[in-house]
């Protein structure tokens, strides 16, 4: 064989490794694909289906808890369930979201819990996660971190609310006792004089009329 032939045969001999290569890639994309599109009919479906009905009282809990002070959006899309709760309260604008989706390979259930609150006075915990195997879920252990997470969002909601930046623009003072308080802290109010005043007990609000009926 001369040396330009043998080069011509090396060269074709690189083009049908590459070219190997390249069938060996296809075919072993196109079966992880066939894997992760059983694992997704077979595993992750049902599983959402299944954690959905599972997690649903409590997420009804909270919605109970907080009545018409809560507006609920869920969202089902192809590989994410969600759902959003946005809170109507005067002091910032809170939106709390849940969603459960998979990991690239469709090998694990991802459970993801973020808060946004606007605007941003005090320091919150802002995203949570938790990755479970598809072929091993322990609900009780997706259960107590949802409950977790509920507890830490009804705690943080508290915490906004005792917060003096986030009450500085609805804090009212007591008359009577001279007790400045955020106006849900107030025990009752009365309407005097196109003004309503708003008291740390029925004590100092009788003594207020009191003291409006001697003028």
């Amino acid at each position: 064989m001369s040396e330009v032939a043998s080069l011509s045969h090396r060269i074709d001999a690189e083009f049908q490794d590459a070219q190997e290569r390249i069938e060996s890639f296809q075919k072993s994309a196109e079966q992880e694909y066939t894997a992760r599109e059983q694992r997704y009919q077979q595993q992750y479906l049902p599983a959402v289906d299944r954690l959905v009905q599972v997690l649903k009282p409590r997420l009804q809990v909270l919605v109970d808890k907080f009545q018409d002070k809560v507006r609920v959006t869920p969202v089902v899309r192809e590989h994410q369930r969600l759902v959003a709760f946005e809170f109507n309260v005067p002091i910032a604008r809170i939106e709390l979201r849940f969603s459960v989706s998979h990991d690239a390979d469709v090998r694990h259930l991802v459970f993801d819990q973020t808060l946004h609150v606007l605007p941003i006075l005090m320091q919150f915990d802002k995203h949570a996660s938790l990755s479970v195997p598809l072929d091993n879920i322990d609900e009780a252990k997706v259960c107590a971190w949802f409950d977790e997470r509920i507890v830490a969002f009804v705690r943080t909601f508290l915490a906004l609310h005792q917060n003096r930046y986030y009450q500085k623009d609805i804090t009212v003072t007591d008359p009577v006792a001279g007790v400045e308080m955020p106006r849900f802290a107030a025990k009752c109010t009365l309407k005097s004089g196109g003004k309503t005043w708003y008291f740390v007990s029925e004590a100092t609000r009788r003594e207020f009329e009191a003291r409006q009926a001697r003028r």
